[in-house]
């Protein structure tokens, strides 16, 4: 498992090649703001990703004989349980909050514009889905790998008033960086001995979970430099699916 957790090192360096950072992240002739103007777009994966943890990643809990790679990942989903509420503070401070019935706000969230990372949640299960342990451990360590890597360069960005985010900077990373999953201790005494075609297997999970956040790293580019105002993005959204809904809808017939 030692092979696998370095090549996840090797991947994230390239991660950290992506123009997200380079062009955006890192780009201080920007305002925090702007900087940060992705952050909406990322609700439904964050709050996707918080059910995978409660659903689909945390397995067999009270088993006396549960696989070691298993419990380390049901502690880890614990520990991830509270950052979603960091986010929706965040919102706020970036001016991304909006009164809307609960009709418009599913109109947004649904839209196209979040499609990247509703997309990714689903994408992300169905790799998880029947996946031994070593493999979903696999998955796992290579998102945290992409969230210490993403909010590492999210510390120092101050927004005009001179706050930082919480979800977005410097707490967030904290936090990312100390999990249970990342210990020194983990990974000299809890990782196991994979034979060779488990290691391919782990391997192979691994890089589609960067594939997967290289496509979706592409999705927080595009909403950037969309979304200069989060009121006209949002309107946005909503008149595009009320468009999209055929005005004679209710005089279609529908053959089975």
């Amino acid at each position: 498992m030692q092979a696998v957790i370095d090549h996840i090192e090797e991947r994230r360096k390239v991660y950290e090649k992506h123009d997200f950072f380079v062009t955006l992240l890192a780009d201080e002739s920007l305002s925090g703001e702007q900087r940060l103007a992705w952050a909406p777009s990322v609700v439904p994966f964050i709050m996707g990703y918080s059910d995978l943890n409660k659903y689909v990643f945390r397995k067999g809990e009270g088993d006396a004989g549960l696989d070691p790679l298993q419990a380390l990942l049901n502690a880890h989903t614990y520990e991830e349980d509270f950052h979603w509420q960091w986010m929706l503070n965040d919102l706020e401070k970036l001016g991304a909050d909006s009164r809307m019935p609960l009709s418009d706000a599913t109109r947004v969230l649904w839209g196209a514009e979040f499609a990247h990372s509703r997309r990714l949640c689903l994408e992300l299960a169905a790799l998880a889905a029947g996946a031994p342990a070593y493999a979903v451990f696999a998955m796992v360590e290579a998102v945290e790998a992409v969230s210490v890597t993403i909010f590492e360069h999210c510390r120092g960005i101050t927004l005009r008033d001179g706050q930082e985010c919480e979800f977005f900077g410097t707490k967030h990373y904290a936090a990312e960086a100390s999990h249970s999953i990342k210990s020194p201790e983990v990974e000299q005494s809890s990782l196991p001995l994979l034979d060779g075609l488990q290691r391919v297997e782990a391997l192979s999970m691994a890089d589609r979970a960067f594939s997967l956040f290289d496509e979706w790293s592409d999705g927080l580019l595009q909403f950037a430099a969309g979304n200069r105002v989060n009121a006209d993005t949002y309107a946005r959204a909503i008149q595009q699916s009320k468009d999209a809904w055929p005005e004679d809808i209710d005089s279609l017939t529908f053959e089975f």
